[in-house]
């Protein structure tokens, strides 16, 4: 899981909890999170060039789930960078470790511009991988830990309902595009 120490990361890993799940972090302080919730954690920044690969390789997952956002000072330009430049990312990772499948956390909203080019772009490049392609479209995340206390304009959706819903479907779901809201 890439990105496993984010608000849907935390959420999700618990709904894991009978798969060996590996999550990586880009903050040292996050491992520990991680492991509390009954992965292994590791350090890795998304773009150190072959850094994902290494820790793909090493874990050898059957399934990559990207949860990648990089939302520290809002939405904006960092966010579309990490789904425009790290979505390719991944998808080299789970195509080095001989991953058969590649979840992707989007959006159930449309956002205009450049960070709507960024999500279409992550979801067409998923959608084209040559992997087992699940794109799960969560609506706005509500609860401990987002953003929002109650729930936002719709679609919405609930924290822990997300990470269970995106821990099933990662699972158990057909090839396509989903939305949870």
């Amino acid at each position: 899981m890439v990105g496993g120490s984010g608000v849907l990361g935390r959420a999700m890993v618990p709904h894991l909890a009978s798969h060996q799940v590996v999550a990586t972090t880009r903050s040292s302080e996050r491992i520990s999170v991680i492991e509390e919730l009954g992965a292994r954690g590791v350090l890795c920044d998304i773009y150190a060039p072959g850094a994902l690969d290494r820790v793909a390789v090493d874990a050898g997952p059957e399934i990559v789930v990207n949860l990648l956002t990089d939302l520290a000072g809002g939405v904006g330009p960092a966010n579309s960078r990490i789904r425009r430049e790290g979505g390719p990312v991944v998808i080299a990772a789970a195509r080095a470790a001989g991953a058969r499948r590649l979840v992707v956390e989007s959006v159930a909203w449309g956002i205009p511009g450049p960070g709507g080019e960024a999500v279409a772009a992550l979801e067409a490049g998923t959608l084209t991988s040559g992997l087992d392609p699940v794109v799960i479209r969560f609506g706005r995340l509500w609860g401990p830990g987002t953003w929002n206390a109650a729930p936002p304009e719709p679609p919405a959706v609930h924290v822990v309902e997300a990470g269970r819903r995106a821990a099933e479907l990662a699972l158990t779901a057909p090839s396509g595009t989903y939305v949870v809201a």
